[in-house]
């Protein structure tokens, strides 16, 4: 088993630090492609990456693109927040059109160890 070192903003840090979030979207890139159910991932909170919170995948889903991945987890995770899954996509600006059709997309499902 590996680990594996992410950074997170301020919001979603204390999310998975409080229990409610459980699932981390990215992009499948070269470095998301190597992690494996069953290994960790130790999150830094930005901006100071003091701070870290520790989680073993327990699950990965892949997804052509955003809206595929968050229209599957849209009443679970975002359906308190935004209207459709679109909105979700429209608010996720980290990557381009051209990197999500290259890569796809990936849900990493964890729990907190």
């Amino acid at each position: 088993m590996k680990n594996h070192d992410m950074r997170l903003h301020a919001e979603p840090f204390e999310m998975i630090e409080s229990g409610i979030k459980d699932i981390e979207y990215r992009l499948n890139d070269d470095k998301r492609k190597e992690i494996k159910i069953g290994d960790t991932i130790t999150f830094y909170k930005r901006p100071e990456e003091i701070q870290t919170i520790k989680v073993l995948v327990t699950d990965l889903k892949h997804y052509k693109d955003l809206l595929e991945m968050y229209t599957a987890t849209f009443e679970r995770d975002f359906m308190n927040r935004y209207e459709n899954p679109q909105v979700v996509v429209d608010d996720t600006p980290y990557y381009t059109d051209e990197e999500v059709g290259k890569y796809g997309c990936l849900a990493i499902y964890f729990k907190k160890i």
